[in-house]
């Protein structure tokens, strides 16, 4: 009887943990079908997250890891692998350069439609590293977010950037651009130099951060950006400058055939804070492009802008609904 109690439970645990893997396959699988892609899936969590010793056990040290770097370095380049980012902790980071293609990196925190306030959020030490130019660098093809926050919050005055994308077919949506330190330095949420690029639902700058730098824009385009688009976006500067701007493309070569503007909100956040006054801009959109072309369709709109874009033959503006002109969008003028 004792051997065949022993046979059975050994038996019966053997069947638990088939099954368990069995579990782990379907679930797998379903992770994969919803998003679209027939690479491995990859855990990135914080070793405090609740269940992360748990999670561990169940999916093997192989898939689980804690720091961006160490998945960055997983993954494998062009097989469309996904990285499911936890959305309990800050991920705090140096640059991470992701030079992989077709990697996906996906939020946890259940909700792909936010502009701001991910929960999934990436960001460098409030510390002075010059090598940390932006949170991260993309230069890989085809790679995607969903859901991210990018914090730039470095003190160094090289540490200019949220986000550096010269990628290819970079796809981002529902994420978060931001420098959260103050620097005497031009700062830029997100440094756009991609090529046939989307960025959809997202948030460049925000109102709560007062930049005292000149010429300063959350959004700056430089060359070799082309044919890219950005859709249902907001651009947020607050600043006490009147040379800042929403959309800065500061060069004559800053853009190779044509960036889209669809449905953007260009935003001066004069009053940012609620007590201290910014300058009110003198455009959202600054340009010295010789060759290319900011596109902005009739939805765009600015507030709180001396006007929407400074006159330049290579800004081109869809005149509003009843507007005698094409002043570029529905420019609403500072109080």
């Amino acid at each position: 009887m004792r051997l065949q109690s022993e046979v059975t439970n050994k038996f019966m645990n053997f069947a638990a943990k088939v099954a368990e893997m069995v579990r782990l396959g379907i679930h797998a699988d379903t992770i994969r079908a919803n998003m679209l892609t027939g690479g491995e899936i990859f855990l990135l969590l914080e070793d405090s997250d609740t269940d992360f010793n748990l999670i561990q056990q169940r999916f093997g040290t192989l898939k689980v890891f804690t720091t961006l770097a160490e998945v960055n370095a997983a993954v494998t380049t062009n097989r469309n692998d996904v990285v499911l980012m936890s959305a309990v902790n800050e991920h705090s980071t140096a640059m991470v350069t992701i030079s992989k293609n077709r990697v996906h990196f996906q939020s946890l925190d259940g909700a792909n439609g936010r502009k701001n306030s991910q929960g999934t959020k990436v960001a460098t030490p409030a510390t002075d590293v010059a090598a940390s130019v932006a949170v991260v660098s993309n230069t890989g093809t085809r790679n995607t977010f969903r859901n991210i926050k990018f914090i730039q919050q470095g003190t160094n005055v090289a540490q200019t950037s949220g986000f550096i994308d010269t990628g290819e077919g970079t796809y981002c949506e529902g994420c978060e651009f931001e420098v959260n330190s103050i620097l005497t330095t031009v700062t830029q949420g997100l440094l756009f130099k991609g090529d046939t690029c989307h960025y959809k639902n997202c948030q460049f700058g925000n109102s709560t951060v007062y930049h005292t730098a000149a010429n300063q824009a959350p959004l700056v385009i430089q060359t070799p950006a082309r044919y890219s688009y950005f859709e249902n976006c907001t651009m947020i500067n607050y600043s006490d400058k009147t040379s800042a701007s929403c959309i800065d493309a500061p060069d004559t070569d800053s853009v190779i055939g044509w960036i889209k503007f669809e449905n953007c909100s260009l935003v001066c956040a004069n009053l940012g804070n609620g007590a201290t006054a910014g300058a009110t801009i003198a455009e959202g959109v600054t340009n010295a492009g010789t060759s290319g072309y900011l596109m902005f369709d009739n939805r765009c709109t600015s507030y709180n802008c001396g006007k929407f874009a400074e006159t330049v033959a290579y800004t081109l503006n869809a005149a509003p609904a009843g507007a005698a002109t094409a002043g570029g969008g529905k420019a609403v003028a500072g109080a």
